[in-house]
């Protein structure tokens, strides 16, 4: 008996111990992410205070026949009142009282303490959502755009070919894929230059040539969306071993009753692919709404551009980096991938776990 309650001591104490390391970890995490929050609701003066605030404290102003002051908690013979600085001088600065202002008062800056509140400027949001130089909504439909059609044409061509590697029979069909697999190898900025110069060169006058049109694919989305609809080669994979993990024998009874492969694939494989297609759908559209360089290198005009670059130029916008619009549009470029994580967060896991199991 006494074994036993050892043992679930230990169990329990473990459990414990693990709980508190992945809250540590999870907290740890999530401090960029509490930064972000906050200095997204403060002032711009107020974004590189040192040491980092983490509330969003600013001095309390008032405002007197249009111009501003600062207000101070100022000690005048052991009694504490909250006046307006109208001039700081070491030995005697002047003071006005917020609610007379005739009445003026005078006491060594050292007796005066400056009043900080906790004041929060949701405001940022709307500026930065509506009355930037280039309104963050133009950002977030272009990214949209962008990320829903990379989402349709990757999905769709990813799982037809993932298919036709996992059932289709056909000679050299595994050097193929391993040929497929092999160009994750190449670095990105291997093929950079060269697909820059095809898509805004050869292809257009390839096209113009034949067609007699005047065709062109500079600062156009085209060269990033097309290359979609032709497969990924991660996303090929697990689509692939998606598929083997299904049983033959549904494809064998289909084949019995007259089927074809492609009514297989569409009535068969693609519904009890549901998680793994939700999966690479994640993935693809986490991709590309945070995808940097391809959009930079192809589109050029300021209203065009998505979320990742938007923000990045917001410094050169405002002649400097605005720090609390920075992080408010930050903020607002989030809130879609947590919605559709949480959403799908299920059959995301699904997906991945069961494309690794068999192979």
């Amino acid at each position: 008996m006494r074994l036993i309650k050892s043992k679930k001591a230990k169990e329990k104490f473990t459990r414990t111990v693990s709980v508190l390391l992945v809250a540590m970890g999870a907290f740890v995490i999530m401090i960029p992410a509490l930064w972000m929050l906050v200095t997204s609701v403060k002032q711009k003066d107020n974004t590189q205070t040192m040491p980092p605030e983490w509330l969003p404290r600013e001095s309390a102003k008032v405002v007197v026949d249009g111009k501003n002051y600062f207000l101070y908690d100022v000690n005048l013979d052991g009694e504490i009142k909250r006046l307006a600085a109208i001039r700081l001088n070491p030995e005697n600065s002047e003071f006005r009282d917020p609610g007379d202002f005739t009445q003026v008062y005078y006491a060594p800056a050292q007796q005066a303490r400056k009043v900080r509140i906790v004041k929060f400027h949701w405001e940022n949001y709307r500026v930065i959502w509506k009355e930037s130089l280039t309104p963050f909504s133009t950002f977030m439909k272009n990214t949209l755009m962008y990320s829903t059609l990379a989402v349709v044409g990757e999905v769709m061509s990813c799982a037809i070919i993932g298919y036709g590697f996992a059932r289709l029979r056909a000679p050299g069909k595994n050097v193929l894929f391993y040929l497929v697999l092999a160009t994750m190898m190449l670095p990105w900025a291997v093929t950079m230059i060269p697909n820059y110069v095809l898509f805004t060169n050869h292809i257009p006058n390839f096209i113009n040539k034949i067609f007699n049109t005047r065709i062109s694919l500079s600062d156009s989305w085209l060269p990033l969306i097309l290359p979609k609809f032709f497969g990924s080669p991660y996303l090929i994979f697990l689509v692939r071993q998606f598929i083997m993990s299904i049983p033959k024998d549904y494809d064998e009874a289909a084949v019995l009753d007259g089927a074809s492969y492609f009514k297989i694939w569409a009535h068969i494989i693609m519904p009890m692919s549901k998680p793994v297609l939700i999966s690479i759908a994640i993935l693809s559209f986490m991709y590309h709404w945070n995808d940097y360089m391809g959009p930079m290198i192809y589109l050029n005009t300021n209203s065009r551009q998505p979320i990742s670059v938007g923000l990045a130029n917001y410094q050169l916008m405002y002649g400097g980096t605005p720090y609390n619009l920075l992080m408010a549009g930050s903020v607002l470029s989030i809130i879609p991938l947590i919605i559709i994580f949480f959403f799908l967060n299920r059959y995301f896991t699904q997906g991945i776990v069961i494309s690794g199991v068999k192979g």
